[in-house]
């Protein structure tokens, strides 16, 4: 089995990190589609696809083609959403990374190493609330090589943020992501994240039933 080494970033691994970041929004999609095709309303959309070209023009070819169109935008939010995101995060703050997290007070950025290569990441972000006297910490960018996944690294780089929180003097890691990823929730739930409201919604998601889930692990009593 090999060794997991978390480090700071280099700016060697600019370009490991953009790949891991890049594939683990894009492997979203597919979830995504399969999630919209399972909402009620979705099937009455594709209900409509195919007999509305049937009762209108009474053609079989047009009523695969509504069905068809129906699937593809019942796909095209999720498709839309996670390119987007792997866009703009590589235009962003992954574009100098060195610069946005490393150079700023507060902020962090580690990777996971094994035999030589990068396998993984997590960032740190610090967050001022009006109504909490500390500050807050925001769990951004964790991401790990599909090959690594399921042997405990996703603990490693939760505990890597928790630690960085709990000795920088916040009250809390926060962090937000979407309700089909399962796995990620999961793992956050059993680290000792709860629930907690949000705000924050996409548009595109919101079509297709998917919205952003909030989660909290409070520093004071974990201690």
């Amino acid at each position: 089995m090999s060794a997991y080494n978390v480090r700071l970033y280099k700016e060697s691994d600019l370009r490991s990190v953009q790949e891991i970041y890049t594939s683990g929004c894009c492997e979203h999609i597919s979830p995504a589609f399969y999630h919209a095709l399972k909402q009620p309303r979705s099937w009455l959309f594709l209900l409509v696809g195919l007999l509305l070209p049937l009762a209108t023009y009474g053609s079989i070819v047009l009523s695969v083609l509504g069905v068809i169109g129906a699937l593809l935008i019942l796909w095209l939010p999720g498709r839309e959403f996670y390119q987007y995101c792997a866009r703009n995060g590589v235009a962003k703050d992954l574009k100098d990374i060195r610069k946005y997290y490393l150079q700023r007070e507060g902020y962090c950025f580690w990777v996971v190493e094994s035999d030589g290569q990068v396998v993984g990441m997590v960032a740190a972000i610090p967050i001022i609330t009006p109504h909490e006297k500390n500050k807050n910490l925001e769990l951004k960018r964790m991401y790990i090589s599909s090959q690594h996944r399921g042997k405990g690294i996703g603990k490693l780089l939760c505990r890597t943020v928790i630690d960085f929180a709990r000795k920088s003097g916040c009250n809390a890691v926060v962090l937000s992501t979407t309700s089909i990823q399962a796995t990620a929730i999961q793992l956050y739930l059993k680290m000792g994240f709860k629930c907690s409201d949000t705000d924050e919604y996409s548009a595109l998601l919101g079509l297709i039933g998917i919205s952003w889930v909030g989660y909290r692990y409070n520093i004071s009593s974990s201690r």
